[in-house]
């Protein structure tokens, strides 16, 4: 697995780099005001510079990659033009693996050199990591900390969800943080989380490194309860889960779709071994930030260093836990 992750995290490393290069040679800043033609334009540049990276990274890898879920493919489901995505097999050998990839996610902060975009991929058993369906771009979602495993499920109300982590933690409800997506579709979450007294917050895009921070042990981290909630979009949710897998933490799920009938199939709630049903040990997320992420994670943005070469930081998820390491590139 060492090698796994040796090649895993280069790729989302020179997918950061590319992608922050092109940032900063186009000039992108916060402060631009963006024609919706201009922030489709700029989208199609970040997302071709980030993919044509992340491909080249996975060229001649010594084991199999195969694509099962790549974020940026309900784009053209939604709005009717395709987006560049990474899919297809990559490297060559006995050794097989899933995969999922966000190639640029949080596209809105690297559109303006905003603090949340980073880079990911997570890799999991072949045929054992749950690839995306035809039919839906959502997932409902449930994720938190170990202290809570078999004691919450998304099966149960969330208020009762919610009551049981109060007696867990031994907290009042204002102490617990319920991170869920700003959608009308969340609205019973929103409302009923509002009712209970938790601290509430809306998010206005990427549900995926709030979910990684409620994996983590809050007595060791320091930072709060968190739970992250609702519905978001459904390759994040299985990047997600690849790491609750490793981490043995909460993490559940159910499809979801505005269309009725297309909801009728999604009823059943997914467990973490539904959603990734392979070995925990060849569970990996690799993610690598483009963007400072200022509030979740505290992820450094790439950095010029003296003689021109940069510093990627990039955070990796598996059984030996949550790290971040920082590297060179020249």
């Amino acid at each position: 697995m060492h090698q796994v992750k040796h090649h895993i995290t280069r790729a989302t490393e020179l997918t950061a780099l590319s992608v922050w290069k092109l940032i900063n040679e186009k000039g992108f800043t916060p402060e631009d005001f963006l024609t919706e033609e201009q922030s489709k334009i700029r989208e199609k540049l970040i997302d071709r510079a980030g993919v044509e990276a992340m491909r080249a990274g996975l060229t001649d890898i010594p084991f199999v990659l195969e694509v099962v879920g790549s974020e940026g493919r309900k784009h053209a489901h939604q709005y009717g033009e395709a987006l560049p995505v990474l899919e297809g097999v990559f490297g060559s050998g006995s050794h097989k693996l899933d995969m999922v990839n966000d190639v640029v996610e949080g596209s809105k902060a690297a559109k303006l050199n905003s603090p949340g975009a980073v880079s990911v991929i997570a890799v999991g058993s072949h045929k054992g990591v749950m690839p995306t369906p035809a039919d839906i771009d959502y997932m409902d979602k449930l994720f938190g900390p170990p202290q809570l495993l078999g004691k919450i499920s998304i099966d149960k109300p969330i208020e009762e969800n919610l009551a049981k982590t109060v007696d867990v933690f031994g907290v009042k409800p204002s102490e617990i943080n319920v991170v869920i997506m700003d959608r009308d579709r969340n609205a019973r979450y929103i409302n009923a989380a509002q009712k209970f007294g938790v601290n509430l917050i809306l998010i206005k895009a990427g549900d995926f490194l709030p979910s990684i921070l409620s994996f983590m042990d809050p007595e060791k981290h320091k930072k709060g309860i968190h739970l992250s909630v609702g519905i978001g979009g459904f390759e994040e949710g299985v990047l997600s889960a690849v790491a609750a897998k490793a981490l043995n933490v909460v993490g559940e799920g159910r499809g979801w779709s505005p269309d009725k009938e297309i909801q009728q199939k999604y009823k059943k709630a997914w467990k973490l071994d539904d959603l990734v049903s392979g070995k925990k040990e060849d569970c990996l997320v690799s993610v690598s930030a483009i963007t400072a992420d200022n509030k979740w994670l505290k992820l450094s943005s790439v950095t010029e260093k003296k003689k021109g070469n940069l510093e990627v930081t990039t955070l990796t998820v598996d059984t030996g836990g949550v790290n971040i390491n920082h590297s060179i590139h020249h």
